[in-house]
């Protein structure tokens, strides 16, 4: 440990904290104990958080109070996980039906943090939080680091799009936090050209980070680029990917040219997930501590541990606009057995959604499929809140590549009475990075499933075969 990790644990850290109103630094100390709890003892600290949020919501939130008295359920009898199963599944369709309903009515507006999913499962949405969710989440993150080695101010170069690096003033209070206390210094994987990954690859070269992070893909496309140039590598000691599948090739190629071990994780935003790798790297471990995790069938039943079915997740610590039993939109398992590293806490297995495949264009350029829902912002400007307006008139989108490596995007509109022609600017965006490709742009009432029944929003059928 050197003196800026020092510093950056005792002072930087704390004092962010006091500014900010968070609590990272307590949490990650919660965090830290947490990890010699039996797994009797987690089970029942996650207990009493679940009464308390359930007691919460029933009294100051309308949607919630609504939904106990018709089914007949008063707070009291929700007291474990298994009893959640009393409630029906929260999904994206009932959060935009009951948007202002899902507010809690204690928690005034000024502690709300808006926020929204990248449309990484191909149906946006919008959403809140607060600075106690947000600590949870950077407490988990960080004691998740440090099972790897990782010191909080050790440098990282952080490689993705508008999920983990959202654009921030330089001087703002979170440019600041992540450039002094995260350390944290973010590069965009929205152009995948060669000259863009040359200049991806310098900026790498002269930071000397000590951890890669990123999307599975966009990693993967700097690591083949820096295989074909034959370019040299600074030390890293661990790479951290996020936000999308993390596919087997991904995996092997990054620890090939980077000669360092790759840790996957699992969360999101909407539903308070949050699950990491350990360095047994047997499953995910969900940070129990913030959330509970079901696995269930669509109509919200749940499955034995083993079996693939949907995600259901409740956020124990977002209390100004609570997530219970809600759908994330991903697939996935509960392993039955343990982790052998000996830590308490349940394992995701494998997650099947949100899959991390690549498209290319007709010239060879791979365009990660997490790249591809900011294509329907305009201008590609996913800061703008007029065009944010507008990408919010999607309800569900997909996007379909053919043999020839044609694209066809089906867009479900939340009002089919919307004018069509103010979506145009999509099929120029989709044709300024799929060049030589034709484009068109389809509205659909409905997105269809896949003929195993599972939603993707990203399909495709072109056979490019580039040089691994």
């Amino acid at each position: 440990m050197n003196l800026y990790n020092i510093l950056d644990r005792y002072i930087f850290l704390p004092l962010g904290d006091l500014v900010y109103g968070s609590r990272v630094a307590s949490k990650f100390n919660e965090l830290r104990r947490n990890e010699h709890l039996s797994s009797e003892q987690l089970k029942a600290l996650q207990q009493k958080k679940l009464q308390k949020l359930i007691r919460h919501c029933y009294k100051t939130v309308p949607y919630y109070t609504r939904l106990f008295d018709q089914l007949g359920i008063t707070p009291d009898m929700i007291k474990t996980p298994e009893d959640l199963q009393k409630l029906p599944p929260l999904t994206k369709q009932l959060i935009r039906d009951n948007y202002n309903d899902l507010f809690s009515t204690a928690i005034p507006q000024k502690r709300r943090r808006k926020s929204s999913t990248g449309g990484s499962t191909g149906t946006p949405l919008q959403f809140c939080t607060d600075s106690l969710e947000w600590s949870s989440w950077k407490a988990s993150t960080l004691r998740a680091w440090e099972w790897y080695g990782m010191k909080l101010g050790d440098k990282i170069f952080s490689l993705g799009g508008s999920s983990i690096n959202k654009r921030k003033q330089l001087f703002s209070f979170k440019g600041l936090y992540d450039r002094i206390i995260m350390r944290n210094f973010k590069y965009s994987s929205a152009d995948v050209t060669d000259k863009s990954m040359k200049r991806n690859y310098d900026s790498m070269m002269k930071l000397k980070p000590s951890a890669l992070r990123g999307y599975g893909s966009s990693l993967y496309i700097l690591a083949r680029y820096i295989e074909k140039m034959r370019l040299p590598v600074c030390p890293i000691k661990v790479i951290l990917t996020t936000g999308e599948v993390l596919m087997p090739e991904y995996r092997r190629k990054l620890e090939e040219v980077f000669s360092a071990p790759v840790y996957d994780a699992y969360g999101a935003g909407d539903g308070g997930i949050l699950s990491h790798e350990c360095p047994c790297r047997e499953g995910l471990h969900i940070s129990e501590e913030a959330c509970i995790i079901e696995i269930t069938d669509k109509q919200g039943t749940p499955l034995p541990d083993g079996e693939v079915g949907h995600v259901c997740s409740t956020d124990l610590d977002n209390y100004v606009f609570p997530f219970i039993r809600y759908q994330v939109g991903d697939m996935a398992y509960i392993k039955p057995e343990p982790c052998s590293c000996g830590r308490p806490s349940r394992l995701i297995g494998q997650v099947m959604g949100r899959a991390g495949r690549l498209m290319y264009n007709k010239k060879g350029v791979p365009i990660p499929p997490t790249v591809l829902p900011m294509m329907f912002y305009p201008n590609l400007d996913y800061h703008n809140k007029e065009y944010q307006k507008t990408y919010y008139k999607i309800d569900k989108f997909q996007i379909r590549q053919d043999k020839q490596g044609d694209i066809l995007i089906l867009l479900k509109l939340k009002d089919p009475t919307e004018s069509h022609e103010q979506f145009d600017y999509i099929i120029e965006n989709y044709r300024a990075h799929f060049t030589e490709s034709e484009v068109s742009l389809q509205f659909v009432d409905e997105i269809p499933t896949l003929p195993s029944g599972k939603e993707d929003y990203c399909v495709s059928e072109y056979d490019y075969n580039p040089a691994k």
